[in-house]
C-alpha cells in the first residue's frame, strides 16, 4: 500500500456484500408505524381503563342506592307483613265475638215480676273471644227461674260451660261461662 490514504469508494469492491433489496426500505416505516399503532392502543387502553373506574364507581353507588331501597322496602313490607297479622288477629276476635245485647235482652226477659236482678255481668275473654262470662245475683227467684234463663241463652245458640249457683239469704248468685256453638 502506499503511504498515502485514498478512501476511493466509486471503484467497485469485490470483498463486499450485495446490497438490500428495495422492500427492506420500508422496514423503518413499518417500525414507526408499529410505534405510533401501539402507543394509539395503549392510550385507548388507558382511556378505557379511566371510564372502566368511573363506570364501577357509578355501578357501586347505584348498587349502594339499590340496597339502601331495598333495607328500606324490606323494612316497610317487614311493618305491613306485621299489621296484615295483627289485623287478621282483630278481625278474627271480631268474627269471634258476638253481641252482648241479645243476651241481656233474653235474661231481663226470662225474668218474672217478683224477681229482681241485683247484678247481671257480662265479660269476654280477650283470648277467646266466644266465650263469654256470666255472673248473676237474683233476689226473690227460684231455681226454675235460672233455668229459663239458661234455656232463654240456649236459644242463642250460646250453651252455659261449668255453671255455679248458690243460694244464700234468699240471694241466688249464678255464675257460668257461656260458649257459643254453630248450628
Amino acid at each position: 500500500m502506499s503511504q498515502y490514504l485514498c478512501h476511493d469508494f466509486k471503484t467497485p469492491r469485490t470483498n463486499t456484500s450485495r446490497r438490500l433489496p428495495n422492500s427492506f426500505r420500508f422496514v423503518p416505516f413499518a417500525f414507526y408505524l408499529a410505534l405510533v399503532a401501539g402507543t394509539y392502543f395503549v392510550t385507548m387502553d388507558i382511556i378505557s381503563y379511566g371510564a372502566a373506574k368511573s363506570d364501577k364507581i357509578k355501578f357501586e353507588q347505584t348498587k349502594s342506592q339499590h340496597d339502601e331501597e331495598t333495607k328500606k322496602n324490606d323494612g316497610t313490607s317487614q311493618g305491613i307483613t306485621l299489621e296484615t297479622a295483627r289485623a287478621n288477629e282483630v278481625a278474627k276476635w271480631v268474627e269471634g265475638t258476638r253481641a252482648v245485647q241479645p243476651i241481656a235482652v233474653r235474661i231481663a226477659r226470662s225474668v218474672t215480676g217478683e224477681t229482681r236482678l241485683t247484678e247481671v255481668i257480662l265479660e269476654r275473654n280477650e283470648q277467646l273471644p266466644n266465650q263469654l262470662v256470666l255472673s248473676m245475683k237474683m233476689m226473690g227467684s227460684s231455681i226454675q227461674q235460672v233455668q229459663t234463663i239458661q234455656t232463654n241463652i240456649e236459644q242463642l245458640n250460646y250453651r252455659a260451660y261449668s255453671p255455679q249457683q248458690s243460694i244464700k239469704d234468699g240471694l241466688i248468685d249464678y255464675r257460668s261461662n257461656l260458649v257459643w256453638q254453630a248450628r
